[in-house]
């Protein structure tokens, strides 16, 4: 009789603990069980810690080290964080108006935007930050001192810097100003009636200023071509790309698609108006540096057949992100969905040990890769990688600082002259004074050697000397890049001798892409070729 009873019974215990289980899957039942637990530990915190705790600081931690699980794009803001990053948005941001670069445990000033109070202040590229508000600057990280520059317009900030041509340091107070980055800093008509236009980031109002300065340009000349250069564009608006599209495909055709887990995050977007130019031939020019928007504009183009991509393999950013208000004007920004341009394939970079890349055709049939950010139709080669190059250059930048008063200030020995061979060695010997420079090359051979070899005076010795004999083979290995490094360094003195404009008149006249570009815009079947083999 008992075990009839229990047997009645067994079922509805199955129940319980089936609902029990379910209840656990729920993830509504999770979220708050989670922010139960959270708030509990907080609790805690607050009132049995040994110390008082700074319960901001351990929640903006905590947020910050459960997003960190996630993509490097979904991130926490404080209330001063959203108005600086709604500046930046915009295009303007608070602050003195540093493009700050690390160089051998110092910061480098390597562009001093025109207008702003650091330019008002005396302050020139090449100079070093040494302190912000009496704090030395090699005791914080490149974010921090970035941060510390910021803040609301016409509050103020000390910093110190030295200026390597007079060997002087100097104290300035700064007074932080809305500043306007330009979009389009540089656009020129080129040998053959091809337009140029560099295009720096995607901030609100660049698609307009873009089409005027497009219309500028024909105005001055019947363009046969265009070359829009988005290298090292780190992108920006979606809206904005989109708006940029539209000025060269027809009304109606597909630009975008992102999908998303939420059905509001799968859009298509469309070419909203009639184009400005639905023929004119195209070249975009990218690199790794180029990212998101920029990613958007040159793998569209380059899906519909619509323009020849040159360069190096672009950045990979494909994620979309939305800012979500929280509380007490702090947001979140939190990636919802992937672009998908017209051809279907995804933008963002696959990790290493994923699934293989998928093939895509575009317009024409051409065989274009998914999952590697947008492939170039044309990659250039280069005597020196970008690793190399982004090692080397703030050294060259410093030292032609150090140098500045013999750099020429006429636009014909910098803008169309390469620098000789003797300028290029001796910034390759400037190299031997700074050991980071070089430490990555040598550093790998080293390392296994003093694991293996035993840790006394006489192996100390040699090891020394092995590093200098691989810093010089180094060395000697840059010189056989001389046609790169002479572009470089031609480059970097063009901005020191004539501020931006003389640095992109240089690049116009003597960048092997720009060249590159150029001879493919002004040869029609071998343009028609690319784009229908």
């Amino acid at each position: 009789m008992r075990m009839r009873h229990a047997q009645r019974f067994l079922p509805l215990g199955l129940i319980g603990v089936g609902l029990l289980v379910l209840s656990w899957q729920d993830p509504l039942y999770r979220l708050g069980r989670n922010i139960e637990i959270y708030g509990r530990v907080l609790q805690e915190l607050a009132q049995n810690y040994v110390d008082v705790p700074d319960l901001d600081k351990l929640t903006t931690r905590a947020i910050e080290s459960m997003l960190n699980e996630l993509d490097p794009y979904t991130n926490f803001y404080g209330a001063m964080e959203v108005t600086q990053a709604q500046l930046e948005q915009s295009g303007q941001y608070a602050g003195v108006g540093l493009v700050l670069q690390p160089l051998e445990g110092k910061v480098l000033c390597r562009r001093i935007l025109p207008g702003s109070p650091a330019e008002k202040a005396g302050i020139e590229p090449g100079d070093l930050l040494l302190e912000i508000e009496k704090q030395p600057t090699s005791a914080l990280s490149l974010e921090q001192i970035q941060k510390l520059l910021r803040g609301m317009p016409k509050t103020t900030v000390t910093v110190k810097v030295f200026h390597p041509t007079t060997r002087r340091s100097q104290e300035l107070r700064l007074t932080r100003a809305e500043i306007e980055s330009e979009s389009v800093p540089y656009t020129a008509i080129l040998p053959g009636q091809i337009g140029y236009i560099a295009l720096t980031q995607f901030s609100r109002g660049c698609a307009e200023a873009f089409r005027q300065h497009l219309i500028h340009l024909k105005t001055q000349s019947p363009l046969k071509g265009l070359i829009l250069d988005l290298r090292d564009n780190p992108g920006g608006l979606m809206s904005e790309a989109l708006d940029i599209l539209n000025f060269f495909l027809p009304k109606g055709e597909l630009l975008l698609e992102t999908r998303g887990r939420m059905a509001e995050s799968n859009q298509k977007y469309y070419a909203q108006s009639h184009p400005l130019e639905p023929t004119l031939p195209l070249a975009v020019l990218i690199n790794e540096h180029s990212a998101s928007a920029s990613e958007i504009v040159a793998g569209t183009l380059q899906d519909l057949d619509r323009a020849v991509t040159i360069g190096k393999r672009s950045f990979g950013k494909g994620l979309v992100q939305v800012v979500r208000p929280l509380v007490e004007n702090t947001q979140m920004k939190i990636t919802v969905s992937r672009y998908y341009t017209a051809a279907g394939r995804c933008i963002q970079l696959l990790p290493k040990g994923s699934q293989t890349e998928r093939i895509f055709r575009t317009r024409n049939g051409r065989p274009i890769r998914e999952g590697s950010g947008i492939t170039p139709d044309i990659e250039v080669e280069s005597y020196l990688t970008t690793t190399q190059r982004e090692r080397i250059e703030p050294y060259f930048f410093y030292f032609l600082a150090q140098h500045r008063d013999k750099i020429p200030r006429d636009s014909a020995s910098l803008t169309v002259e390469l620098p000789s061979a003797v300028q290029v060695n001796a910034l390759l010997d400037s190299l031997r004074a700074y050991p980071v420079a070089l430490r990555a090359e040598v550093e790998g051979p080293l390392s296994a050697l003093r694991h293996q070899l035993p840790d006394t005076l006489s192996v100390q010795k040699a090891l020394k000397d092995l590093e200098t004999a691989l810093q010089e083979y180094y060395i000697a290995q840059l010189k056989h890049s001389e046609p790169a490094l002479r572009v470089l360094i031609g480059q970097l003195r063009a901005y020191h001798g004539l501020g931006i404009k003389g640095e992109y008149d240089f690049i116009v006249a003597r960048d092997p892409v720009v060249q590159q570009a150029r001879q493919i815009l002004t040869d029609p079947p071998r343009y028609e070729k690319i784009l229908r083999p």
